[in-house]
């Protein structure tokens, strides 16, 4: 794995400290040039932000693979043809920075920075703790998405070619670190301010960031280490989770540039393109269930009925549902963390007898109801909602997972990664059974493979890496933390 180690220097210019003293720069092109580390910081959570958040399949296809969205003519994506576009390829270098933007890239070179700019030793702790929480996050989709991953070596500058850790060593160890960032923010201190688009630097809101990102991390191992999965949720909720909405992790775009607008509107108002659709498993299901988030995710068709694409087929988009106006707002925000989330985790936790408090019905209404809120409904909407018995939790068909599982699905149709990670976790829905797409050329993909050009750049720490998760390396192989 070649990393690019170039200090970039973003197109985006959220934060007003990015315009300052432009005349002071070097001019030579080619000089390297030393930039603010909240400049860094800013473009590591946009950067961040942009890929969590993008349509675009080539490197991001989870929405095609969650079917909340799906594809309309090039539908290689939604066929679990990855090759095409080689989004395993894009997502890697995109969050690893072997481009110059990359997300950790970006992370590292800001924390390298912080000690000559920090104010005081507590806004440099601050300033570290919450970049690193940062890092955590996005170690935590690469983990998850390709298993064995660089990770002890990754950020070793004299190291081009690092070796592949264990998944199951690095989920630990995250999880680990984030307990060392909640025990060690200050939340009487400052910090970074106006470059953080998600909090503007409140270390409060950071440390219930924090505590909610375990509380995530924790019940993905639910299945395959109970006991560990218990006490991390126990502590993570006694270390503050998110309460309400008003907790949401959302990244602020700005309207005012094409650049730094909502990847959503770039790709189909800005760009002209027609590439995506509402997927019809979706719309038909909250169609079914008289869903009153379905007008606030997508808009009716020609003929005044909700009608999605068909996963895995050619879609004629102007026949089709379209998404609301919400949805292609250029202000639109990126969503990296939620309330109805982890509301919709605290009812897992109560089924496998995690002691949370509350009930998994109470949990699980509030999650409901908070998604319903988030996207613009009411509290009387979603109790009307609830009410169904196909919905309430004391009536609706299945187990917890199936209950908890499409819930879950409709509230993230919007957030790709999550969806697709729920479906492998929870099992619900089954894509296999209940919508396989079309030309389909195998079931859906349980991770990514490695990037292609890590067996020409890495060979031997790629082929470790293969071995080691049980070669060869297929979309089928499972991760240590599925056990079904």
């Amino acid at each position: 794995m070649r990393k690019l180690f170039i200090i970039y220097i973003p197109v985006l210019l959220l934060a007003a400290s990015c315009t300052k003293n432009i005349q002071d720069l070097n001019n030579n092109p080619v000089a390297a040039i030393t930039v603010p580390a909240s400049t860094l910081f800013l473009a590591g959570q946009k950067n961040l932000s942009d890929n969590i958040t993008t349509p675009n399949a080539g490197s991001a296809p989870f929405r095609d693979f969650a079917q909340t969205w799906t594809e309309c003519t090039y539908i290689t994506e939604a066929r679990y043809i990855l090759t095409a576009y080689d989004s395993p390829d894009n997502w890697w270098d995109a969050i690893y920075g072997s481009v110059a933007n990359g997300v950790l890239n970006n992370f590292y070179n800001a924390k390298a920075l912080y000690p000559s700019t920090a104010g005081s030793p507590q806004i440099l702790q601050n300033d570290l703790i919450i970049t690193d929480i940062m890092e955590v996050y996005a170690y935590y989709l690469l983990v998850t998405t390709y298993g064995n991953v660089p990770y002890t070596q990754a950020e070793n500058r004299s190291i081009p070619f690092p070796k592949y850790d264990d998944a199951k060593t690095v989920y630990y160890d995250l999880l680990s670190r984030l307990d060392t960032c909640i025990a060690d923010i200050n939340v009487s201190a400052a910090a970074m301010g106006s470059s953080d688009q998600l909090y503007q630097g409140s270390p409060v809101q950071w440390k219930k960031f924090a505590a909610t990102l375990k509380l995530k991390m924790a019940m993905l191992i639910a299945d395959s280490d109970p006991t560990t999965a218990s006490q991390k949720v126990q502590e993570a909720v006694g270390e503050g989770v998110f309460a309400s909405n008003a907790d949401n992790a959302t990244f602020a775009y700005d309207p005012s540039s094409t650049g730094n607008s909502n990847p959503i509107w770039q790709a189909a108002i800005n760009s002209g393109r027609h590439d995506n659709c509402p997927d019809n498993l979706l719309v038909q299901q909250m169609v079914t269930w008289n869903d009153p988030r379905l007008s606030l995710y997508v808009t009716k068709a020609p003929d005044s009925s909700y009608v999605g694409g068909l996963a895995g087929t050619g879609n004629s988009y102007p026949t089709l549902s379209t998404f609301s106006a919400q949805v292609l707002d250029p202000a639109f925000p990126g969503d990296f963390l939620d309330y109805p989330e982890t509301e919709f985790l605290l009812a897992e936790a109560v089924e496998r007898g995690f002691p949370v408090g509350g009930t998994a019905e109470s949990h699980y209404d509030s999650a409901v109801t908070a998604s319903i809120e988030f996207w613009g409904g009411t509290a009387a909407q979603a109790a009307t909602y609830l009410a169904q018995p196909t919905i309430a939790y004391s009536t609706a068909a299945g187990t917890y997972k199936q209950k908890i599982g499409y819930q879950k699905w409709i509230a993230l149709w919007n957030r790709g990664y999550d969806a697709w990670t729920e479906i492998r976790r929870l099992g619900y829905p089954n894509i296999n059974v209940v919508s396989p797409p079309i030309g389909a050329i195998s079931q859906l993909p349980l991770r990514f493979w490695y990037p292609l050009a890590e067996q020409t750049a890495n060979p031997i720490n790629y082929a470790a890496a293969v071995q080691a998760m049980g070669a060869p390396d297929l979309v089928s192989t499972p991760l240590f933390w599925m056990t079904n």
